[in-house]
This record gives structure tokens, C-alpha cells and sequence, in this order.
């Protein structure tokens, strides 16, 4: 997966793209430049590896609910 920064008009936008380049997730807002939209990603990308992290924690139990 990738993503890219893509202009919307007068403004900008981050798109996350699988390895055939369809579209997984997008901003749903735009960005006055390229930076703010990447700057965004990254937060984005930050978000999903931390979810990630908790999905792959064993509960204390052991048992998955």
C-alpha cells in the first residue's frame, strides 16, 4: 500500500492505494497544500499501525471474544 497527494481543485488531498491502485481509504477533507495533505497521511497511517498494535494484543484471559 501507498499513498499519494493529490491535487482537488485548488487544494489537496491524501488517497491510500493497494498494490493495483485502487483506492482503500481517502481524506474526507481537503488540505490549502501539499504538506498539510501529507502531514495528514501520516497521522492517518499512525492511527491505523497503532489499531493494528491492539488487534494483535492477547487478551489477559488468553481467549479471544
Amino acid at each position: 500500500m501507498h499513498f499519494e497527494i493529490r491535487r482537488a481543485d485548488a487544494r489537496w488531498a491524501w488517497v491510500l492505494l493497494n498494490d493495483v491502485n485502487e483506492t482503500i481509504a481517502e481524506s474526507d477533507q481537503t488540505y490549502p497544500s501539499a504538506a498539510q495533505a501529507s502531514a495528514a497521511a501520516l497521522a492517518f497511517a499512525h492511527l491505523v499501525a497503532r489499531a493494528g498494535k491492539s488487534l494483535t494484543v492477547a487478551p489477559p484471559s488468553g481467549t479471544l471474544l
